[in-house]
């Protein structure tokens, strides 16, 4: 075996060392001690390499696996770095997208907003807006949403209670913090219309819960409140309706024959309450069983086919029953409902009957209304034939001395002209037309002032008997038309005694009349409920037939072997002109009643002063004179001459005009009749003031100054004077109209 490399070096070493000779074994203790001690160097010093050698081999090894540990964590740092950087790409790629999706969602939120029909609003705590939406910006007069921010209610165009209650509703709601739902209110727009709106509000929080503010959403619903008020009208006029109708109705399940509906009517026809009705079911009321009702039920519900069926006998509750009913089917969310309308036979024949009476009245009313213009158009020309009369004679008595003979001529003349004029009233009184004198009247005092006038007429076997109340309210009327209508219902009342003995009584009294009793008159001309006089004259004659009442206010009709037929159709017409109507009771021979009722009016009784003959008054000046009648024209220019006055004539409306327009500078007043060819009066007066302004213009007619009035009124009229009339009903006119500037 070969020593190793270190031990032949020491032994090659030791070998050089020993000395060659004689001396070789002393040198050779010292070469072998110093090739011992060399040995032992070599040995500490490859021991000492040796250990050095693993040392260092060791710190090697350690190096190396520290490196290798470290490079094992670098590559896990990395990796996890690289895996750390990777995660936060992701979520900056997530985070962007959120952001991306978020700005997208704040746009879209926004674009939702803006463009919704909804008002939106939102407001911070004190109510101060911090933005909305452009509907509710513009209608706050604002060009965009950003106009809105720190503003209040108080800046914006609402009314001041209208931005009250906004704020007390937004304090309510942050108080609370519960939302406010459906708040119905107004809200005035820019343009000054109002809105109604309901909105609704909720509270705004913070993270932490906190009310920080509100947001608002309301809607324009003014269009569906109005289609809901309509709604809500219709369906309590239906309610009103089916309550208030006169005919019976009923509505039963047609399933289980309950009633579901049942009006006051309906109850009252077979007397049982409302409840009572409720409580039924048609399929177990006897009385349906009975009038073969139920089966008739039972076939409409079946087919739908709509039925009637007339019964007659008592029903449940003991009434009984004369109807004629209807039954229908309809459905109800796909149910099928049984509809009952009930009519009672008695009520229509009642209505029937009250149909044909009025009817019948109608019928009177237009003969009442035909033979009035014809009444009306005679009474006006027989007037201007009575002007020339009545007229001439005035004049000639003014001329001729007061001892001729011929002054008694011309009174009786004169006399027969006013009676003839008397019966021109009453023909304008027939024809409905007969208000001339108008006062507030005591009708206590007219039949009173009367009353000799009436012992006189009446027969001598007649006692008159009178019944006044005391403190009757005062009437509107003309005195001498009903003295007239008084007298003639005496007269009648007498004249139905015959040859036997009788009383006729006169009474009056007040009394309040309703709707159903004023039906009951001649004629039922719709007068208004309230207060009425009643003069009442009732006699112990013979009566009349039951057949003739209806005609006995017809013209021409009598019952009298003579007489022209008049009197009560003048009475009927005398009375429709005062607003009034007649009642009439009788029964064959047991006497009449005539009931005449004329409506209150408040205030006093007039008392007008006895007018003193005045002496003519006289102007000067020039008069224009237009009538269609030559006569008349010159019978008035005799009249205005006489009063001092020149006069100018024209013979229609438009000659009157012209003659107008040439002298207008000079004439005072103008006198226009009425009815004229061409232009008649009131179309004349329109062109006469359009020319000027101030003219006196005094209107002539055969008809009543009412009737010219309620024509004219509000145009300026000076004056009216009816035909026929005097010299000394002219002067009066004259000094009314010009007296002032003489």
């Amino acid at each position: 075996m070969e020593p190793p490399p270190n031990k032949r070096l020491q032994l090659g070493f030791a070998a050089a060392l020993v000395p060659v000779g004689t001396h070789w074994q002393g040198d050779w203790l010292l070469l072998a001690v110093a090739v011992a001690i060399f040995a032992v160097l070599s040995l500490a010093l490859g021991r000492a390499a040796l250990i050095k050698a693993r040392k260092h081999a060791q710190v090697e090894e350690e190096l190396r696996r520290a490196k290798e540990e470290l490079e094992l964590r670098v590559i896990e740092r990395t990796e996890a770095l690289h895996r750390a950087n990777e995660q936060l790409k992701q979520e900056l790629a997530v985070r962007e997208r959120v952001e991306e999706e978020l700005r997208q969602g704040r746009n879209m939120l926004a674009q939702i907003i803006d463009t919704i029909p909804q008002f939106v609003f939102w407001k911070d705590k004190n109510s101060l807006y911090e933005g909305c939406n452009i509907v509710f910006a513009r209608a706050a007069g604002l060009e965009s949403p950003d106009g809105i921010r720190g503003k209040s209610d108080y800046d914006l165009p609402w009314l001041r209670e209208e931005s009250d209650a906004y704020r007390a509703d937004d304090r309510s709601v942050m108080d609370s913090n519960t939302p406010k739902y459906h708040i119905i209110e107004q809200q005035q727009q820019v343009n000054g219309i109002r809105y109604w709106v309901d909105t609704t509000k909720v509270p705004l929080c913070d993270d932490n819960g906190s009310v920080v503010g509100v947001l608002g959403v309301y809607d324009n619903i003014t269009e569906r409140k109005g289609i809901e008020e309509a709604r809500d009208r219709a369906l309590a006029m239906l309610e009103s309706l089916l309550a208030s109708s006169p005919t019976g109705i009923l509505v039963y399940d047609g399933e289980t024959g309950v009633c579901v509906k049942a009006n006051e009517a309906a109850a009252a026809m077979v007397g049982a309450s409302r409840e009572q009705m409720l409580a039924q079911n048609f399929r177990e009321i006897p009385s349906w069983e009975t009038m073969g009702v139920r089966r008739l039920a039972e076939q409409v519900l079946t087919d739908g086919q709509t039925r009637s069926i007339e019964v007659s006998g008592a029903s449940t509750f003991g009434a009984t029953l004369e109807s004629e009913c209807f039954l229908s089917r309809f459905d109800v969310e796909g149910k099928h409902h049984l509809m009952f309308i009930v009519v009672d036979m008695t009520e229509r024949k009642r209505l029937e009957q009250e149909k044909r009476l009025i009817e019948a009245q109608m019928l009177h009313v237009q003969k009442l209304e035909s033979l009035g213009v014809l009444a009306g158009g005679i009474a006006h020309d027989f007037n201007n034939i009575l002007m020339v009369v009545l007229g001439n004679a005035d004049l000639a008595l003014l001329r001729v001395p007061p001892d001729s003979p011929a002054c008694e001529n011309l009174v009786q003349i004169e006399q027969a002209a006013s009676r003839a004029a008397d019966l021109a009233r009453q023909m304008l009184a027939y024809s409905g037309k007969g208000h001339f004198v108008i006062e507030k009247l005591d009708l206590n005092r007219v039949v009173q002032d009367m009353a000799p006038m009436l012992e006189v007429s009446a027969s001598k076997k007649a006692l008159l008997r009178y019944d006044f109340a005391s403190e009757l309210p005062a009437i509107s009327g003309d005195a001498t038309q009903l003295r007239q209508v008084i007298l003639n219902l005496v007269i009648n009342a007498s004249e139905a005694m015959g040859e036997g003995t009788g009383l006729i009584s006169i009474s009056t009294r007040r009394i309040d009349c309703d709707r159903a009793y004023l039906s009951e008159s001649w004629i039922d001309d719709r007068l208004p409920e309230g207060c009425y006089v009643v003069l009442e004259v009732s006699d112990t004659g013979c009566g009349i037939d039951r057949e003739v009442i209806p005609k006995i206010f017809d013209p021409f009709f009598t019952t009298k072997f003579t007489g022209r037929g008049l009197g009560m159709a003048a009475v009927l017409g005398i009375v429709r002109s005062h607003k009034g109507a007649i009642k009439v009771y009788s029964e064959k021979g047991k006497g009449s009643s005539f009931r005449l009722l004329l409506p209150c009016v408040a205030g006093g009784v007039d008392h007008p002063e006895p007018q003193a003959q005045q002496p003519l008054w006289h102007g000067s000046g020039t008069v224009l004179l237009a009538d269609d009648e030559e006569s008349i024209r010159a019978l008035g220019s005799d009249m205005l001459q006489a009063l001092g006055f020149s006069v100018k004539l024209a013979c229609d409306g438009r000659e009157a005009v012209e003659v107008f327009k040439a002298d207008m500078d000079e004439i005072v007043c103008v006198l226009l009749d009425l009815t004229m060819p061409v232009l008649d009066g009131e179309q004349a007066f329109k062109v006469l003031r359009a020319l000027k302004p101030d003219v006196k213009v005094i209107m002539s007619s055969g008809y009543n100054e009412q009737e010219v009035s309620l024509k004219l009124a509000g145009t300026g009229l000076a004056g009216f004077i009816q035909k026929p009339y005097k010299v000394a009903e002219m002067s009066r006119k004259l000094a009314q109209v010009l007296g002032a500037e003489d």
